[in-house]
């Protein structure tokens, strides 16, 4: 019995949430999901909270619906955590 193939390709799709919380107006938030070819469900997640809009747009449109390898996807998770995840 064959193992399963490891990939180095990931695609990313951002998906927003709804924020009812009136405390929280103006905020962005959601999850990146992170998919594979051979899995029919996404494999991860990284949460993203943020009010800075602009910045979290550009974000979006460069990186959303795109591929990206092993080492791309550490570092677009690194800058989540660091710019778009905001504790309250």
């Amino acid at each position: 019995m064959a193992g399963k193939k490891k990939t180095n390709k990931y695609f990313l799709s951002f998906v927003e949430e709804i924020i009812q919380n009136p405390d929280y107006f103006g905020y962005v938030g959601g999850r990146i999901e992170i998919w594979v070819d051979d899995e029919p469900y996404d494999i991860d997640e990284y949460r993203f909270f943020t009010k800075k809009l602009v910045e979290f747009d550009k974000f979006r449109n460069e990186y959303d619906s795109t591929e990206c390898d092993k080492k791309q996807l550490a570092e677009i998770k690194k800058y989540v955590e660091e710019n778009f995840h905001e504790r309250t």
